[in-house]
């Protein structure tokens, strides 16, 4: 290996090469990536704090145009806020820490699965509830998921 490995050209420039073929380094993100991510963190914080009414919805099975179409419809009347869980949970225990009053440690315990949140900033919650229902479609059965509803055979 060791011969082999020394011949070998890499176009990616994290790449070290050893007696173990291709061990990749982690570069540091960068600014840019750590400012769009600071970004999001300040958004989920403010509508934390700021919005007193929000839902927080389960997205499994939800499909990107179904997704898509109640954004549009929620659009001026509420906020949809979706992100990866890591990125949820870092930036509600900052926000935590920044107001420990507003229960954002409560909501970051309940961080499960595939999620998002609703604010609701000109409308009621039940406005939301029944757009959301409006765009609730079948979904095919897949191996291994367990059924939403109730099957009787």
């Amino acid at each position: 290996f060791g011969s082999r490995c020394s011949n070998l050209q890499s176009s990616h420039p994290h790449t070290v090469h050893t007696s173990a073929p291709f061990v990749k380094l982690r570069a540091m993100p960068s600014a840019e990536k750590l400012a769009k991510k600071q970004k999001y963190f300040d958004k989920l914080v403010d509508l934390c704090v700021n919005t007193p009414n929000a839902l927080i919805i389960c997205a499994d099975f939800v499909a990107s145009r179904q997704m898509q179409d109640i954004r549009m419809e929620l659009r001026g009347k509420a906020i949809v806020l979706m992100g990866k869980n890591t990125m949820i949970r870092k930036g509600l225990d900052m926000g935590h820490l920044l107001h420990p009053d507003a229960g954002m440690d409560t909501l970051r315990a309940n961080i499960r699965g595939n999620i998002g949140f609703i604010f609701a900033t000109n409308c009621q919650l039940d406005d939301i509830r029944e757009i959301l229902g409006k765009h609730v479609r079948d979904s095919a059965a897949k191996s291994g998921q367990m059924a939403k509803a109730n099957l009787s055979l």
